[in-house]
């Protein structure tokens, strides 16, 4: 009988439960006490022993169904692990779910000072907390989720993703409200967390992409193959500011098939950024391709803008170990002319205002190799987490990747550099030649990625910083051979980061 072991820890289980009413009844009638023994002891009928065998037979099965039972409630509330504990409803007519998240991210590094020459204590050796960020992320029933990041990094705080989004079961399309990126490109919307140098390529930092608060709306095809977004943001993100009439409208469409053996990416994204009108000092530069220093080696310094556009297109793909990427971007301005005149609330004082619509243009290329055999990861038209294939845990040394980069920026324009100083409270305005506005920065960088586990992250990397023109040009090379915007100099940094996410 298959049931044999198990009837038996039963019949043990049952003589167990009763002992303590047996010894209980100690003072009973002793007669009755051997009456019993003795008819326990009587040998059982057939009948007797079948209609015994049927009720521990049923017991057994009733006993089986609440293990059943308990298994199931305890497998609905035990939390799965995503990097930290996801606690959520497996029935997924229910849709509740609640996970922590974060990301420590720590940066050390070093960037030469060109010739000694530039007076600040920001550049050679640094170490700065590049992302202190904790936050939570969630579902709610009826399609509903939620995720909410502030960055604690350098004694300060601000916010990363601070949304709450609506995707409708069954369906292709999905909405968004709160602070998010406002679709610039796709190194941008890629998670810090999953780029290959330390940071994003310099078309980011200098043109200004960052979330917004905004609302934006989101369809896919069934195979999530072409995808679209566009949204409608407030020029500011969270922050304290009251200011009401800076808006953004932006858009991005990816399209990413099977094809050449491997996964094309094919992107295009547009901005339209319309700037307080109290407000029309805009400003683009960008860091040497690091945070360990303030120091911006081409900058356009503040000028008087309305507004701006930037056009970019997006060019990739994944072959197994291998990725290429490569992006290109455009920014055109729309920039007040002398003799413009605001008045009341919208006067500002002294600015430049350029002699024509200043444009500025930049691009990278970019491939990678995955020495260990992985492949890069890619979800929803950016960048995603790598699955490493021997973790070091498991007895393997995790994931090894190298990269290589070209990224060059454009800020260097006769428009800007031949501008006037302008008083919108008066109307009047005088002619401004400034040489060392703008300047073009060219970089050339490699990195060492090492992935042990899924959530941790170490990277390498090495930048040739080629600059000319610029703030600091006259500094650097301050000989008199050739005009400000035409002097050029080189940088060197190298720079680790350690990083763990959840």
């Amino acid at each position: 009988m298959k049931n044999r072991p198990l009837l038996r820890a039963l019949l043990s289980g049952t003589v167990l439960l009763a002992a303590s009413p047996a010894l209980a009844q100690q003072t009973g009638d002793s007669t009755a006490e051997a009456s019993t023994e003795s008819t326990s002891d009587a040998p059982l009928t057939a009948e007797q022993a079948a209609a015994k065998a049927a009720l521990l037979e049923a017991q057994v099965q009733s006993l089986q169904q609440q293990i059943d039972e308990l298994k199931k409630a305890v497998a609905t509330v035990t939390p799965s692990w995503r990097g930290a504990p996801q606690f959520e409803d497996k029935d997924k007519d229910k849709g509740w779910s609640f996970k922590p998240r974060g990301r420590i991210q720590y940066d050390v590094g070093y960037i030469e000072n060109p010739d000694d020459a530039i007076q600040t204590r920001n550049l050679g050796f640094n170490t700065r907390a590049r992302r202190i960020r904790l936050g939570v992320e969630g579902t709610i029933p009826g399609g509903f989720a939620y995720k909410a990041e502030a960055d604690f990094a350098n004694a300060s705080v601000s916010f990363g993703d601070v949304i709450l989004t609506y995707a409708p079961k069954g369906k292709l399309w999905n909405f968004t409200i709160g602070n998010h990126e406002t679709f610039e490109s796709l190194e941008q919307v890629t998670s810090s967390r999953f780029i290959s140098f330390l940071e994003r390529a310099q078309m980011n930092d200098a043109f200004n992409h960052t979330r917004r608060i905004g609302a934006s709306f989101g369809i896919s095809d069934k195979g999530n193959i072409a995808r679209f977004n566009a949204g409608l943001f407030a020029n500011h993100s969270i922050d304290s500011s009251f200011d009401n009439d800076g808006w953004i409208f932006g858009a991005r469409g990816t399209y990413s098939p099977q094809a050449l053996g491997g996964m094309l990416h094919l992107g295009a994204n547009f901005n339209y950024r319309n700037y307080q009108e109290n407000l029309q000092q805009v400003r683009y530069r960008a860091r040497p391709f690091l945070q360990t220093t303030d120091q911006r080696f081409v900058d356009t310094g503040a000028f008087a803008a309305e507004s701006d556009m930037t056009y970019g297109v997006e060019l990739g793909g994944i072959f197994g170990p291998l990725h290429v990427v490569g992006e290109a971007q455009m920014l055109n301005t729309n920039a007040f002319s002398a003799g413009d005149r605001l008045e009341g609330l919208d006067a500002t004082g002294t600015t430049t205002v350029p002699s024509e619509n200043p444009n500025f243009f930049s691009w990278y290329a970019e491939a990678g190799y995955f020495l260990t055999g992985e492949t890069r990861g890619y979800k929803n038209g950016m960048w995603d987490r790598t699955k490493v294939l021997k973790p070091f845990s498991k007895g393997g040394w995790g994931a090894l990747q190298l990269n290589a980069r070209y990224d060059f920026l454009d800020l260097a324009t006769k428009d800007l550099r031949n501008g006037f100083n302008n008083n919108f409270g008066t109307g009047g305005f005088t002619p401004s030649i400034n040489l060392a506005r703008g300047g073009t920065q060219t970089g050339y960088l490699g990195s060492l990625i090492w992935i042990p586990e899924d959530y941790v992250r170490f990277i390498l990397q090495y930048a040739h910083t080629a600059v000319k023109g610029g703030p600091f040009a006259g500094v650097v090379d301050p000989g008199l051979g050739a005009p400000l915007n035409e002097r050029d100099y080189n940088v060197n940094s190298v720079a680790l980061r350690a990083q763990v996410d959840f």
